[in-house]
């Protein structure tokens, strides 16, 4: 995912070491996370349901639903994480229509990949 330069700024980005959790379920939403490079588990009740990686993005759904969040994220390799507020996440919704259409393109993905699993196919990488 590509942001604008005044959000994509390497002054902005978060080095976060391998094994690091990112945030825990139940705790305050304040950001979403573009990965830049690494990789990020989301885990549900201490089992992994995706691994995001570079290009890739998580932590959307509580900025959307403005709750909290509702599952872990831990760095399974040594990640850079572009952090987005919900200042600058509103802000692209509303300026950048093709950004909100990339978000809901990523959470249609993880619905249709969950729906794979829950039925019992077998999973191959997108």
């Amino acid at each position: 995912m590509k942001l604008p330069a005044i959000f994509a700024s390497p002054a902005n980005m978060r080095t976060v070491l391998q094994g690091t959790t990112i945030f825990k379920k139940g705790d305050d939403s304040g950001e979403m996370y573009v990965v830049e490079s690494g990789e990020v588990d989301i885990l549900i009740n201490g089992k992994v349901v995706e691994t995001v990686r570079a290009e890739g993005f998580f932590g959307e759904i509580s900025l959307i639903e403005d709750s909290l969040r509702t599952a872990d994220a831990v760095a399974r390799t040594d990640c850079k994480l572009l952090p987005v507020n919900r200042h600058h996440f509103l802000y692209m919704v509303d300026e950048i229509p093709q950004f909100a259409l990339h978000v809901m393109k990523g959470m249609a993905d993880r619905l249709r990949r969950a729906d794979r699993r829950a039925s019992g196919e077998v999973e191959t990488e997108d």
